[in-house]
């Protein structure tokens, strides 16, 4: 089984340099197809630097600060509620040696965009 990721590689860049984007520019890609393909405005962004606004979930909620993170367009909620759906997910890596600390609070986040398609098989036969 395969599965789709937003990649988005955190760097600390004044936010002038960037392009702000919303979340309607990610669910334009079609998760649901062999693969995914993305175009118009999401195509543009991907590997520049962008800037959005969501809520980070941590990985490791034992850790105070963290290098990776989910990053979704709402609050995080209990792992009994459904997850956004994989077009609204992105799994944010801290640039080397940078951590970020937790919050539930809305953040800002500005740095370059990335699709990657996984293997659910290989992922899983790693843990």
């Amino acid at each position: 089984m395969k599965f789709l990721i937003f990649i988005f590689i955190f760097t600390f860049l004044p936010i002038s340099h960037s392009a702000e984007i919303n979340w309607q520019v990610l669910k334009t890609l079609n998760v649901n197809s062999k693969k995914p393909i993305p175009t118009g405005e999401l195509k543009n962004i991907l590997g520049k630097i962008i800037s959005i606004k969501g809520f980070m979930m941590p990985l490791d909620y034992n850790a105070k600060n963290v290098i990776e993170f989910l990053f979704m367009p709402y609050i995080p909620a209990c792992m009994h509620v459904p997850p956004p759906p994989a077009n609204q997910l992105v799994l944010v890596k801290m640039t080397k040696g940078i951590r970020a600390s937790t919050t539930f609070y809305p953040v800002e986040l500005t740095g370059k965009l990335f699709i990657d398609i996984r293997d659910c098989q290989k992922i899983s036969d790693h843990s």
